[in-house]
């Protein structure tokens, strides 16, 4: 297996009728077939017949073999002229994302072009046929042009590829609803079998017993052993009171079993069933924090549809963070953001000592406040996204790029950070309003928005950008 795992089924597409005419020409595009393979190696593992795909006997005995080996994408490539109804069918049957590779061996017209040279350099000419019929039996397709010198080719692939990962990440993914919504919090309502069905998604219920059990579970001396782990990795901003800072820890190591036990890929934590418990009384952004750090993306209050959204940007980034928008500095036509005090700590892996940890400032638990922490986020380029359903029942993907600024976080005792988006921040608000975003929002560092485009694509939902 390559290091990313992507299976790539691969068809060079030829026509069989022109070799009892030309067949001179079958061991050059055979070569041609080769060398195009070998290229696609670098993004994965290649799975082919090892012949042209030049008429429907050929189609089918490759579908096969995509099956058999369950290949995450399939990758048609113009060797030379081909008709669609070769592989349509077959495409059909076995549904993946597509990508029609429109290449060919000579990367220009050179002036000796002759009869041979052309036969391999019109594999254009099949093109509009096969992306005629792909529209017209709604199959979402991609279209890479040019040849395998090129940049921009490569650039492609690998956005295209990125997002095929992302889909594979998400299919079969296991969302743990800690508790229930926040009361009234309607906006990031949805309906559990529309996401399942479109996006393969589940939601998980974890009952507030299960919680308690596994936190009555956990032993003294991995409470202990976390708890010194933390206190050497990060600062200590505050003198915790009573219990709260190994209620914290113990917490943290419960969550840490649930979500193991039920093989979860993200988490949502309706956390005041937990302070107000008298057998936990502490705040879980400890526990949601250290989650997010192994990669278990986890947003607040119930919102499944936003921990969707940060699962997705953290398959592209490796750290994505939950947050919302808090307040408005008009002046500088820029947003505060945060939510509570929790983060995905490994932003932060270089440098864990900028990180303290603190008292929560604001919520009294049975048992005191718990753990949050005192941060400053890097300064750069970010990514916001929001995955909502809509009143028809589709889903929609909404994103927009900004800028992490340069500012001081305010002293309110939670994680919080300025940005500056694309546009006067009244702007964005009303276009980002009009599409019908939550308020709840995923972010990451980067320009990702191309490789979330595809991912809409592939998973056939609506994609905005503001």
């Amino acid at each position: 297996m390559s290091n990313t795992g992507l299976k790539i089924g691969y068809m060079p597409l030829a026509h069989r009728t022109y070799w009892q005419y030309f067949p001179e020409h079958k061991a050059p595009a055979l070569k041609m077939a080769a060398a195009l393979r070998e290229y696609l190696g670098q993004f994965g593992d290649v799975c082919e017949t090892g012949e042209l795909i030049d008429a429907c006997p050929a189609s089918v005995k490759a579908r096969r073999l995509f099956q058999q080996h369950d290949v995450d994408v399939i990758v048609l490539a113009t060797v030379t002229f081909s008709t669609p109804d070769d592989v349509i069918l077959d495409l059909k049957k076995f549904r993946r994302p597509t990508v029609i590779w429109n290449t060919q061996a000579l990367s220009g017209i050179p002036a000796d072009l002759d009869f041979s040279k052309w036969m391999l350099a019109h594999g254009v000419t099949g093109v509009p046929g096969l992306t005629n019929l792909l529209v017209r039996e709604k199959l979402p397709y991609f279209l890479v042009s040019g040849h395998m010198n090129g940049e921009a080719v490569r650039r492609q692939f690998q956005e295209i590829f990125a997002a095929v990962e992302v889909a594979e990440h998400v299919w079969g993914a296991r969302v743990g609803l800690f508790g229930h919504t926040y009361p009234g919090m309607i906006d990031f309502g949805y309906d559990p079998t529309s996401l399942y069905a479109r996006f393969g998604v589940a939601t998980v219920p974890i009952l507030e017993t299960a919680v308690l059990s596994a936190y009555k579970d956990v032993k003294d001396e991995d409470v202990k052993l976390l708890a010194a782990e933390m206190t050497r990795k990060y600062g200590m901003a505050d003198e915790f009171q009573g219990n709260e800072f190994s209620n914290s820890v113990r917490l943290a190591l419960a969550m840490r079993e649930v979500a193991r036990e039920n093989e979860l890929t993200a988490a949502t934590v309706y956390c005041q069933q937990m302070w107000q418990n008298a057998g936990i009384g502490v705040v879980a952004c400890l526990g949601m924090s250290l989650l997010a750090r192994q990669g278990i993306f986890c947003t607040c209050e119930g919102d499944v549809p936003t921990a969707v959204a940060g699962m997705v940007l953290e398959k592209l980034s490796g750290r994505a963070v939950f947050t919302e928008i808090w307040c408005n500095d008009f002046d500088n036509d820029q947003f505060m953001m945060g939510h509570s005090g929790q983060m995905n700590l490994g932003l932060f892996e270089h440098d864990p000592k900028s990180v303290d940890m603190a008292r929560h400032p604001w919520w009294d638990g049975c048992e005191g406040r718990g753990v949050c922490f005192h941060l400053q986020m890097p300064p750069g380029p970010i990514t916001l996204l929001s995955i909502n359903s809509t009143q028809d029942g589709k889903w929609r993907l909404i994103t927009s790029p900004a800028t992490v600024l340069e500012r001081k976080a305010v002293p309110l005792g939670a994680p919080n950070f300025f940005i500056k988006t694309s546009c006067p921040i009244a702007e964005f608000l009303e276009r980002w309003g009009q599409l019908g975003a939550a308020h709840h929002l995923a972010m990451a560092y980067g320009d990702w928005s191309r490789q979330l485009k595809a991912f809409a694509r592939i998973m056939d939902i609506e994609y905005y950008q503001v």
